[in-house]
């Protein structure tokens, strides 16, 4: 008995829950920044030591203590939403590319050519990737590559082929789909 939706597992590999974390970690930060601006702080609850003699307790020195907090706490939790804004906003937009590629773009065949490791690293372990080439009538040969990968698809591709999508008027705008290449929409392969 199955429960809820299955969806098959991808060979990509997805950085949206880096997003969401560094999100959350960012509002946090800032919901943490506003309360200490909001919570009143007696001046006696602030000591202020100079030259190892401790000072009067004084107003300004409560103030500036709520002042630096906040300032602190309040950038590093704006900086952290800012860049977990850019995370998941990325993998919006190429999920969105991806799916217009291949309701209205072209579409052919490339030949897998090495499965090599990209310029990302993650845990000390280099992300690899597909890269595919394809040559046209006029002799132009194409190379494109994958998104990262997870695993190695290669095993599961027929005759080391795969469908990429691109733009007519574009060929930098493309996408390789070998989730599509491996027939993952008729079978499951577990990874």
């Amino acid at each position: 008995m199955q429960y809820g939706k299955v969806h098959p597992k991808s060979f990509l590999q997805s950085f949206i829950w880096v997003g969401v974390m560094l999100l959350a970690m960012g509002i946090g930060f800032f919901v943490l920044a506003i309360v200490v601006q909001l919570l009143p702080i007696a001046s006696e609850n602030i000591h202020t030591y100079i030259n190892g003699e401790l000072m009067p307790p004084t107003y300004d020195a409560a103030d500036n203590f709520q002042l630096i907090f906040s300032l602190a706490f309040g950038l590093s939790g704006l900086g952290l939403i800012v860049a977990g804004a850019i995370v998941i906003f990325r993998k919006v937009a190429k999920k969105k590319l991806a799916d217009q590629l291949k309701r209205n773009g072209a579409c052919l065949i490339a030949e897998a050519l090495d499965y090599a490791g990209s310029n990302v690293s993650i845990n000390g372990r280099i992300v690899p990737r597909l890269v595919c080439a394809h040559t046209d009538s006029s002799g132009t040969t194409y190379i494109f590559k994958s998104d990262l990968l997870r695993l190695d698809p290669v095993p599961y591709l027929s005759d080391m082929m795969v469908n990429v999508y691109y733009d007519k008027n574009d060929m930098n705008r493309y996408f390789v789909d070998i989730d599509g290449s491996v027939g993952l929409g008729s079978r499951v392969v577990e990874l």
